[in-house]
């Protein structure tokens, strides 16, 4: 039985982009049929089922992807066991951080002022706080950590609240079966042909337009690069003026980028300070900001090291 793209997706609570990303580092496979959108067989369903497990049980994406190319049970073992040590670690902080905590609630309701509260912390012959001593050795201390570098407790970063600068784009948009790699090729060419990316300035930024998720086979992506004032933007692109603002941002790796999409989205909805300013026709819209071009478009860099700002507008709520 095959089943449609957009349809995984939804039932699955996925990004259409995420599950391309999956076929391009060969864990997937997709078929297309007359109509061009792509499919997957019940083979492909079971291993969407098996990734999305795996990434409940927060194993990184990268041993997901070695996991499924290989198909050897010593490899599930090895990353299995690796994430196990790494969470064991982080329980162990927690929990060190819990005593911190504790201890410190405890000051504050004794104190008579701040100082007193921080004083307890340089105390060094008092056994009473040996316990916290020991607790903050482990969660303050600068030492170094060995962890492996796919852990999956090494985030990317949490949101941030930046603010846009007016800037002049020049804007090219695709629509086809891959709309991203082909509006990335033409764009791509005139950043280089004009060397943008060397100029003061220069930002690299793109969005769904329209969204696949609406169930399109052929779809849109929309890059936007800023150029200098005085720029003669070239046909096909066009021209814009944008005027900025606030937006939420997070940082993320291509193969997560359909659950960092989501949780930025959560993050909006359940924030007490910031809620949702979209606007489409003010660019009031979700970008994909490529934040090191120079790597990004590089073939010897490898995929799972490409990141992106994700950034959607956000404004102050009405009190």
């Amino acid at each position: 039985m095959l089943v449609k793209i957009g349809e995984v997706a939804s039932r699955y609570d996925i990004s259409n982009r995420t599950l391309r990303y999956w076929e391009e580092t060969g864990i997937l496979t997709s078929v297309r049929l007359e109509n061009d959108y792509r499919y997957y067989d019940d083979a492909n369903i079971l291993k969407i089922r098996q990734i999305i497990m795996l990434r409940k049980l927060r194993l990184p994406i990268q041993d997901i992807q070695r996991i499924f190319v290989t198909s050897e049970l010593s490899c599930v073992v090895i990353a299995l066991h690796r994430h196990l040590e790494d969470t064991k670690h982080e329980a162990e902080e927690l929990k060190a951080l819990s005593v911190v905590l504790e201890h410190f609630i405890e000051v504050v309701k004794s104190s008579s002022n701040l100082s007193e509260v921080f004083e307890c912390l340089d105390i060094t012959d008092n056994s009473a706080i040996l316990k916290l001593k020991n607790a903050l050795k482990i969660t303050l201390s600068e030492r170094d950590i060995t962890m492996s570098e796919n852990s999956s407790y090494s985030k990317i970063g949490s949101v941030r609240i930046v603010s846009l600068p007016k800037m002049i784009f020049a804007c090219y948009r695709a629509e086809s079966a891959t709309p991203e790699n082909d509006c990335w090729a033409v764009v791509n060419s005139l950043i280089l042909e004009n060397s943008l990316h060397e100029k003061y300035g220069f930002r690299h930024f793109g969005f769904n337009n329209p969204d696949p998720q609406e169930g399109n086979p052929i779809y849109g992506y929309e890059m936007w690069v800023v150029v200098p004032e005085n720029f003669v933007v070239p046909e096909p692109f066009y021209k814009k003026e944008f005027l900025g603002g606030i937006f939420a941002s997070v940082t993320t790796e291509m193969a997560i980028i359909g659950e960092r999409w989501g949780q930025l989205s959560d993050w909006i909805k359940n924030n007490q300070k910031y809620e949702l300013d979209w606007n489409f026709d003010a660019d009031r819209i979700c970008l994909e900001e490529c934040i090191d071009y120079v790597s990004f478009k590089s073939d010897e860099t490898d995929e799972n090291d490409k990141q992106l700002d994700l950034l959607t507008p956000i404004k102050l709520r009405r009190k």
